[in-house]
C-alpha cells in the first residue's frame, strides 16, 4: 500500500524518502514499483469504446419511464393515490356541508322562508 501512495506521490518527503531508501536495496518492492507502473500505463491507454448516441438516451428514457410508474406521487402506489383521493373529496363534501348548515341555521319551512319576504300561505300548505 506504501508503495501505490509513493508511486502516486502521495508520502510526506520523510517516508518517500524512506521508501525510496527501502527500494535501492530490495529487488522484489522494486520489481512490485515497476509493475505498479506499468499497470497505471496500462490503465491510462485503455481505450473506453464509445456508446451510441441512441442507446444512451434509449436508456435514459426507459430509467425516466420505470421511476414515473413505479413512483406515480411520494412513492405511493397508485391504488393508494386513490383512495387517498377520494376520501379528500369526501372529507370536503363533508365539511362544506358542515360549514353551511352552520352558517345558514336549522332548516326552515317553505312557509317560513316566504313569510320572511313578505308572502302569507293558507293554512295547511305549508308542505
Amino acid at each position: 500500500m506504501l508503495l501505490v501512495s509513493f508511486s502516486d506521490g502521495e508520502l510526506a518527503r520523510a517516508q518517500a524518502e524512506a521508501v525510496r531508501a527501502h527500494i535501492a536495496g530490495c529487488a522484489g518492492c522494486r520489481d512490485e514499483l515497476a509493475q505498479l507502473g506499468a499497470d497505471v500505463e496500462l490503465l491510462r491507454r485503455d481505450e473506453k469504446p464509445e456508446v451510441p448516441v441512441y442507446l444512451a438516451s434509449r436508456i435514459s428514457a426507459v430509467v425516466r419511464e420505470r421511476q414515473t410508474r413505479s413512483r406515480p406521487w411520494f412513492g405511493l402506489s397508485r391504488a393508494l393515490v386513490r383512495i387517498a383521493a377520494v376520501v379528500l373529496v369526501a372529507l370536503g363534501v363533508w365539511l362544506g356541508t358542515a360549514l353551511a348548515r352552520a352558517t345558514v341555521g336549522p332548516q326552515q319551512s317553505l312557509g317560513d322562508r316566504l313569510a320572511q319576504v313578505g308572502i302569507e300561505l293558507p293554512n295547511g300548505e305549508d308542505q
